[in-house]
């Protein structure tokens, strides 16, 4: 079992007692149900009514994407609905809550919370001056690219760092420093028998890396953007093996029959495959609706999928990076039929 972090049981406190401070109403920390991966538990008193709610704690909240990224990692199979606990949520976040039905409070006392017929809003509240928040894992790109690579292939995690850097598309010594980083964040953890490592929670660093690529790491793979005549295009290309594959909506497409793509997204290895705006006559757009992304790590076939789609968490990340209902939905079949651990 992963070592326990006692930081999680400060968060949750704090975030009680700013609720109980702004509103006036009762809120107290206890013991999170046995099961479901949640981090703790907060009992609410409104009026006469007493409900205890699980918590789960995501401290990296702070725009749209990454609410709408913790919306589509909440299971909704009939058991108690999930809290959010972070840092601090601004106006225009409570009302994203409001948007996506997710519940929320901050360290400041900001929150959006339905129980029954009772609506709890607190809005404007500003940061807490002295946050008891542990400091914020520090994230580079490369951290990201060793993250996901080890993600998507956990094999890597008893294997060496020069295998490792490989996928990662690092050097050696970038995945020395990455890794130290997620030992010292608590994400993974030496083994005891001394075979490798291991994820303290992959759940939760799935949400965390999820949250932090599109603005950490996404934006800088922009190669170019075009736009296409056809919706369809996409499917008549050939197949470019190593060069080039469909992430976000035409991967989703293809791995859940469910969705018809607004957006083309494509990973390549290094260039635009000329052959492909030639054949599909795809025009110069800056605000086009196909976008071409250099890869975050080395592209490889994924075993039992199709050859042309990247590994299912970028296909996830780059739906719920949209903030799209319709992505959100896909992303959730997504995520229950790849991700789940």
């Amino acid at each position: 079992m992963p070592p326990a972090d006692p930081h999680i049981e400060q968060v949750v406190e704090a975030a009680a007692a700013a609720f109980s401070d702004a509103t006036g109403l009762a809120a107290r920390n206890v013991k999170p149900p046995a099961r479901g991966g949640y981090d703790a538990a907060i009992e609410f008193r409104i009026g006469g009514a007493r409900f205890k709610r699980p918590v789960i704690v995501r401290e990296n909240i702070d725009r749209f994407g990454a609410l709408s990224a913790f919306s589509a990692s909440v299971t909704h199979d009939g058991r108690a609905k999930p809290t959010l606990v972070t840092t601090h949520l601004s106006a225009d976040m409570i009302r994203a809550c409001r948007d996506l039905g997710v519940d929320a409070l901050d360290l400041a006392g900001n929150a959006s919370l339905i129980e029954g017929a009772s609506v709890v809003i607190v809005s404007g509240r500003p940061r807490a001056a002295h946050s008891k928040a542990r400091r914020a894992p520090t994230w580079t790109k490369s951290t990201l690219r060793v993250t996901l690579a080890l993600l998507i292939t956990p094999a890597l995690l008893e294997r060496g760092y020069r295998e490792i850097a490989q996928n990662a598309g690092v050097s050696h010594g970038t995945v020395q420093n990455a890794v130290r980083a997620l030992i010292d964040h608590r994400d993974v953890f030496e083994r005891p028998d001394g075979r490798g490592l291991q994820f303290a929670d992959k759940e939760r660093l799935i949400d965390e890396w999820v949250t932090l690529y599109p603005r950490q790491l996404r934006e800088s793979l922009l190669l170019a953007r075009y736009r296409a005549e056809s919706s369809d295009w996409w499917r008549d290309v050939p197949d470019l093996p190593g060069r080039c594959q469909f992430g976000g909506e035409p991967a989703a497409a293809i791995l859940t029959q469910y969705l018809k793509p607004a957006t083309v997204t494509v990973y390549c290895a290094d260039a635009v495959p000329r052959e492909w705006i030639k054949e599909a006559r795809l025009r110069p757009d800056p605000a086009g609706n196909v976008e071409f992304l250099r890869a975050p790590i080395a592209l490889a076939p994924v075993d039992g999928l199709a050859p042309n789609v990247v590994a299912p968490l970028i296909v996830y990340a780059d739906l719920v990076a949209s903030g799209d209902p319709r992505n959100l939905e896909t992303a959730r079949m997504l995520r229950e039929r790849y991700l789940a651990a």
